[in-house]
């Protein structure tokens, strides 16, 4: 009797489990069902329907869906971790696991790299910010990314654009690369980081200390490197971005990416609008005309930007190919003050930007040993001032005729780098080498000779040695620059890894010819007046600096330390100062520049929260300082918390910039000491997602503190001290509003 009672259940049994088909969703690092997870099914590519799996993160397929589809695809999407695709049949149960997306475990950066590697097990130490803290951040630009990064300084100049500094050392000593093509057009040495859009970007690379054998000149404090978007998984996605901020800031973006075959065609386009801001405006304003009086000038210049480009992903074989080209426009408008005596008439500027990247990238791994990787650009750089007297009854305006009021000034950049990689996995010795050429052209009145080149060409080689627990990276670089003598450039970097210990020490070189601007070009202006100086030297430099990190887990949750110091001397480091006139700023060489300082950071990611802090200490030296130090302290905080139940994720950036001690140089030439006072930055944001990430919203505050400029004072007195001024930091506080709408298809 027994026997055919468990017969009868085992088959009533298979009857209910031919009749009907579970789908369990758990978690790859845990083990734990995941609950409310979206899985769309589908025959072969044409869709069926859509659901949700329960609490328990479970969906029961019933049998009537397979009376008409013998077998069926799902895809399970959960956020934060990577979607898994798979087939049931009928009567059939499924465990789909789902893995950690590979931002939220280990970040990956390319940059100085032989390979794409694990940030921790990379040789020299880099930093990632990935696309969620810039979109936490509400970031628009470069500048808006890094004013709350440690030992980063931005500076601002309301014509020239933002500037910055990375350890102590100035703008052109980093390298700004867009997927490792350099960035041009150096205005007084600096590329202005507010005309750096982020809408394509994935990710921002930074490697502190000299990545000269790699990237060669401007790379003696480090490297920047932006990383776009790649190819994209689905057939179809289309994105648009709208953002809204109360000073005046009206922004647009979409990008579109489809399917040809196997290759895939990625556009893009985007349009940023700022009206201008000077302290007193209210705290919302909507574009509006506006008297022709004295109110009419901005501390912080009205500004249009427009950017479009396309991007195409072509596999052939083992090669994949990915034409590229984008422009970028941009207009600035200065509006002068009413001049007396009568106040009906002002001189205004405008400032005109065009910028055209094109190129090639080449990517060709030959088996699981060897790769091909390089990059072909060419770049065009138009920078066009105009100055107009303008009628301010009439509002009619003409062309003034001073000399040095109309100016173009054009750079183009044509760049070919290829490297060979042995990276193969698992062996001990790993190693590149390559080439890299860069021709430079200036074109303009305020050009020495109206027009002026500089070839830089290098062979370059970096290696690897694995001895256990030790890596041993040496690296060198051969360069040959048409207006200066050739240059070999060195650096040794090691570390040494156990279980829960990274050491890291690093010693490199770094060479830094004088750029076009430097020696040829004559910036004239109601501004500025700045002149070159045929006369410089080459800078080069000694790098030295040593990290001690390590990874823990408290409370089953990581947790990161990492303590970092460095010291760096520059020979014949190129800076702008007054000449004996007093009037006139010019280039010059100094004896040595010295840079040193410490910084530490801890990270904690309990769950879905991160929790940042950071620390440095930066100090500079020059021949100027009467040979001492000028230190200032840094204090970085950043919080992510994510809120379940509402699905809110709060994000708060804070730093703290402390005094700055600079030394400029008299009319009698003696160093004379100012201070940059301190000042603290505060950004917070909250977002959340609708409708299976279709839509996100953020809203969020800029400068909550209201910190729109800090003093400048003369730490001297006497005959040549100077007055107390004041340097721009931000504009005011401000609230701003961003949507994002994602469309996705896999037809």
């Amino acid at each position: 009797m027994l026997p055919r009672l468990l017969f009868v259940v085992f088959l009533l049994l298979s009857i209910g489990a031919n009749g009907q088909s579970l789908l369990s969703v758990v978690a790859g690092d845990s083990n734990q069902p995941i609950p409310f997870v979206p899985v769309s099914f589908m025959d072969g590519t044409t869709p069926i329907f859509s659901a949700t799996t329960d609490d328990r993160g479970s969906y029961t397929l019933s049998a009537a869906v397979f009376e008409q589809h013998a077998t069926i695809t799902y895809t399970a999407e959960a956020e934060g971790y990577e979607p898994q695709t798979g087939t049931v049949r009928n009567g059939e149960n499924r465990q789909i696991v789902l893995l950690p997306e590979a931002s939220s475990l280990d970040e990956f950066i390319v940059t100085g790299q032989l390979s794409d590697r694990k940030v921790d097990d990379a040789v020299q130490k880099a930093r990632v910010i990935d696309r969620k803290t810039i979109d936490a951040k509400g970031a628009v630009n470069l500048r808006d990314v890094l004013l709350s990064e440690l030992n980063i300084r931005i500076s601002q100049d309301q014509v020239l654009g933002s500037g910055m500094s990375l350890q102590g050392m100035n703008g052109q000593n980093v390298k700004i690369l867009i997927d490792g093509v350099p960035v041009i057009g150096r205005v007084d040495g600096e590329i202005d980081l507010s005309q750096i859009n982020l809408a394509t970007i994935e990710r921002i690379e930074i490697v502190e200390g000299p990545s000269s054998v790699s990237y060669g000149s401007n790379a003696l404090a480090g490297t920047i490197n932006l990383i776009t978007k790649k190819k994209q998984t689905r057939s179809q996605t289309a994105q648009l971005n709208s953002y809204y901020e109360t000073v005046g800031n009206y922004n647009l973006d979409a990008q579109f990416s489809f399917n040809l075959k196997k290759s895939q065609l990625q556009l893009f386009g985007q349009r940023n609008y700022f009206d201008g801001w000077i302290n007193g405006d209210p705290f919302m304003e909507f574009p509006k005309s506006k008297v022709a009086d004295s109110g009419r000038y901005q501390s912080w210049k009205p500004k249009m930007q427009y950017q479009a480009g396309v991007k195409w992903i072509v596999p052939i074989k083992n090669i994949t190919l990915t034409p590229y080209v984008d422009y970028f426009y941009e207009k600035i408008h200065n509006k002068g003050l009413p001049r007396a005596p009568q106040f009906n008439s002002a001189f205004d500027d405008y400032y005109y930007t065009n910028r055209l990247n094109q190129g090639i990238q080449i990517n060709a791994p030959l088996n699981d040993k060897f790769k091909l990787q390089g990059v072909i650009a060419y770049n065009y750089y138009e920078r066009i001032k105009n100055t107009y007297i303008v009628n301010l009854n009439t509002l009619d305006r003409q062309l003034t005729t001073t000399a040095g009021d109309q100016d173009t000034t054009r750079f183009t950049s044509l760049m070919s780098r290829l490297s060979f990689v042995n990276n193969e996995e698992g062996k001990r010795f790993r190693y590149e080498f390559g080439y890299d050429v860069n021709h430079e052209t200036a074109f303009g009145q305020r050009i020495l000779d109206k027009q002026q080149a500089i070839t830089e060409a290098a062979l370059f080689t970096n290696m690897e040695w694995q001895f256990n627990k030790l890596i041993v990276k040496p690296g060198l670089r051969a360069t040959y620059n048409s207006s200066y003598r050739s240059s070999l450039t060195p650096a040794l970097n090691l570390k040494y890894a156990t279980t829960k210990w990274n050491y890291r020490l690093g010693i490199a070189s770094g060479f830094r010819s004088p750029s076009i601007k430097e020696l040829y070009l004559d910036f004239v202006d109601i501004n500025h007046n700045i002149t070159g100086n045929l006369h410089l030297k080459p800078e080069q430099s000694i790098h030295m600096q040593g990290w001690i990190g390590t990874r823990r887990m408290v409370n089953e949750q990581p947790l990161s330390v990492d303590v970092n110091g460095y010291y760096q001397i520059v020979q014949n480091k190129i800076t702008l100062a007054q000449d004996e006139t007093g009037v006139q700023f010019s280039y010059f060489n100094l004896d040595a520049f010295e840079a040193t300082g410490m910084q530490a950071a801890v990270e904690y990611r309990p769950g879905k929260h991160q929790f940042r802090a950071g620390f440095a200490y930066i100090g500079t030296k020059s021949n100027l300082t009467i040979d001492r130090f000028a230190f200032s302290p840094e204090v970085t905080a950043t919080a992510s918390v994510f809120w379940k139940k509402p699905g809110l994720i709060f994000s708060t950036f804070y730093k703290y910039t402390g005094r700055v001690q600079i030394y400029l140089q008299s009319v009698e030439g003696d160093p004379v000491s100012s201070f940059i006072n301190d000042y603290h930055l505060l950004d917070a944001s909250v977002s959340r997602s609708f409708l299976d990430k279709r839509i996100v919203a953020t809203i969020g505050g800029k400068n909550l503190l209201n910190v729109r400029s800090v003093g400048v004072s003369n730490n001297d007195t006497g005959a040549h001290a100077g007055s107390a001024t004041s340097t721009p930091v931000n504009w005011g506080r401000s609230v701003y509003v961003k949507l994002q709408f994602n469309l996705k298809s896999k037809k």
